[in-house]
């Protein structure tokens, strides 16, 4: 079954794979600058929903594997392969709000794994708690690689301003809590939720349609 699972996640990166690939060949061929290298390991790299089911012997759901797909190619590929960040201002703070959402599904499966292990419901509002922390982690951290390069390596990620580094950093927040709003409004994405927030507020939701007592 878990082999099955990861052929099934080599399938799903294939076209994005490809595409990449192809596309980049085809733009460098007409003669636009183009990171062929860089497209080279963001296509391998979107082999790591299935070596991550291989290592830690578990399934990952499609849902937060095709969002990773879609960041792979929407933020390295055409953001810097294809130089699409200095191209359009505002891509690099979208790519930032959704990898806070994906590092917020990532928090939320964490906590579905945890709960289908210790086959416990946890408190509401540790599993929120944690959810939005694991956004925010993450792009303090992303932040702080960012600086160690700038100042040793004498790369210019942080373009020396303060305004990016906190901007990028509230975005992959604010991406945070979308993600959260979400589940709450919406109940997705089912597969990645954890069942005691599902369950909370499925509570909720049927509170606010039954009718009032006379």
């Amino acid at each position: 079954m878990r082999l099955k699972a990861v052929r099934g996640s080599l399938l799903l990166a294939l076209p994005f794979q490809v595409g990449s690939i192809v596309l980049a060949v085809v733009l460098a061929a007409a003669g636009l600058q183009v990171e062929v290298l860089l497209t080279v390991l963001l296509a391998l790299s979107m082999w790591a929903p299935a070596a991550a089911e291989l290592l830690f012997r578990t399934t990952l759901p499609r849902a937060l594997q095709l969002h990773y797909l879609i960041f792979l190619v929407a933020g390295p590929f055409l953001g810097s392969a294809l130089h699409v960040y200095w191209v359009i201002a505002d891509w690099d703070t979208l790519i930032h709000f959704d990898s806070g959402v994906l590092l917020a599904w990532l928090g939320m499966l964490w906590l579905r794994r945890v709960e289908e292990q210790l086959e416990v419901a946890l408190p509401t509002w540790f599993g929120l708690l944690v959810i939005q922390l694991t956004p925010m982690a993450f792009a303090a951290a992303w932040e702080i690689c960012e600086f160690a390069s700038d100042h040793i390596l004498g790369t210019k990620a942080q373009l020396d301003s303060l305004v990016d580094t906190m901007g990028d950093i509230m975005a992959g927040s604010l991406g945070g809590l979308f993600a959260i709003a979400l589940l709450l409004v919406l109940r997705r994405p089912r597969t990645v939720a954890p069942a005691s927030l599902l369950r909370a507020t499925r509570r909720t939701a049927e509170a606010d349609e039954a009718p009032t007592a006379r």
